[in-house]
């Protein structure tokens, strides 16, 4: 057992089911257990069900051979042993290694521990056979009748696709030894016993924590190359909303404005220091775990107060329900929709503009959905300034990364010219209850 595997992954939490990258999800009624850890409950409730099964199934046919067809009944106490050899390991082996994983102890004294209670359950399936196999097989037989005339039971053996007959004695050979029988019955019924109570399921038990260490460095890399993309997709934002056009457009329009307007200048100055302080701090933050709808808000509702101030032909509103804005959001993805509504529909438009962003709950069968709408009154698809595209694309793209298929971005045209931007997001809160 590798000593390395010292504690079992969180992602695969002992009554849970596995992963279904490990296990598949083809099972049938036999195999259905297979679905959760080796040795949990689940897992020991389905294999003693199927087992016992199994079990009773050869049972009831090996009874119906010999006892049905022949109406012979010597047979019946060998066959109580059997039962008895079957079910003790069947039943208890898997539940003692529940208790076994059960105590949460580190990998290596829980393989032993494991190991232990198998080995005592198949030695006690042996010590079963050897101390009252012949006792119940004599009971058996006196309460059946299948004794001799001197009182002794008749004995049976059953040979296995081969024939079935009564034991007949052979004088040229030595009396058998009762003892040594019964030692080497027990011994037998040790064997078989382990690979029922579990023997095979150790090996299990070593390939289970191998394959969801594997699984759990694989999303743990999966996910590290997510954040690294995001990060990149920050810190292409920063670069395009500090880049030199922005900066010297705004400054540009501070200086003009210091001469002839030293109000409007002031009120420039003033915006764009709260953008910055709005955005960078932000962008510096581990990712959309903490973002809300509230903090992406006031990036929004900033970039928009700066361009009104440089563009006053521009106006804008902001409708954000207060029980929203604890909502989940990812960072970066409304300003950017905000940008491309200024840069492409209200700059080339020729009089007043007009830019609303609102934020809704709807319903659907997944859950409760978050719907944000960025729209603009501005040129539409038609006039706009043809741009690259990657702002979609990684908005698009990260999109997939946090939400899988759960979460879509579309633009559509107005009927009155303009541009709605939309995206649908599963409404989770990013704050977590109080008390929680």
């Amino acid at each position: 057992m590798p000593a390395s595997r010292s504690t079992l992954p969180s992602a695969a939490p002992l009554e849970s089911p596995l992963p279904a990258e490990l296990t598949g999800r083809r099972f049938g009624w036999f195999t259905h257990y297979r679905r959760f850890a080796v040795f949990s409950a689940p897992w020991a409730r389905g294999r003693v069900r199927s087992g016992v099964t199994l079990a009773l199934l050869v049972l009831a046919a090996t009874g119906a051979l010999t006892v049905g067809a022949a109406g012979d009944l010597r047979p019946l106490g060998g066959l109580t042993t059997l039962a008895a050899l079957l079910l003790v390991p069947l039943v208890g082996g898997p539940w003692a290694g529940v208790w076994v994983r059960r105590q949460g102890w580190p990998a290596r004294t829980e393989w032993f521990g494991l190991c232990l209670a198998v080995v005592l359950v198949s030695i006690a399936s042996g010590l079963l056979q050897w101390g009252l196999g012949e006792p119940v097989r004599r009971a058996v037989a006196y309460a059946t009748g299948a004794v001799d005339e001197a009182g002794q039971r008749k004995p049976f053996q059953l040979f296995v696709g081969i024939h079935l007959t009564g034991q007949a004695e052979d004088a040229s050979l030595p009396p058998a030894d009762p003892a040594a029988a019964q030692r080497s019955q027990a011994l037998d019924a040790t064997i078989a016993a382990f690979f029922l109570a579990g023997g095979l399921a150790l090996w299990g038990w070593v390939r289970e924590r191998r394959a969801l260490h594997d699984l759990a460095l694989e999303q743990e890399l999966t996910q590290a190359q997510a954040r690294r993309q995001q990060a990149e997709m920050r810190l292409s934002v920063l670069a395009a909303q500090v880049e030199p056009h922005f900066l010297f457009n705004t400054l540009a329009g501070v200086r003009s404005a210091i001469a002839t307007d030293p109000q409007r200048a002031s009120e420039l100055i003033d915006r764009l220091t709260a953008y910055l302080r709005a955005t960078i701090p932000r962008l510096r933050g581990d990712g959309a775990g903490e973002s809300t709808l509230a903090s992406q808000t006031e990036i929004v509702r900033t970039y928009l107060a700066l361009m009104r101030a440089r563009l006053p032909r521009m106006s804008f509103h902001i409708e954000v329900p207060t029980d929203l804005m604890a909502a989940r959001c990812p960072p970066l993805m409304l300003l950017s929709l905000a940008e491309n509504a200024v840069k492409h529909g209200v700059e080339p438009k020729i009089g007043a503009a007009h830019v609303t962003f609102r934020a809704a709950r709807e319903s659907s069968p997944e859950g409760p959905v978050l719907v944000l709408d960025v729209e603009d009154d501005g040129v539409g698809f038609g006039q706009a300034v043809a741009g690259t595209g990657i702002g979609l694309a990684n908005i698009r793209e990260q999109l997939a990364q946090l939400y899988g298929g759960r979460a879509t971005l579309s633009l559509v045209a107005r009927p009155q010219n303009g541009v709605r931007a939309t995206l649908r997001l599963p409404l989770e809160s990013a704050v977590p209850p109080t008390g929680a």
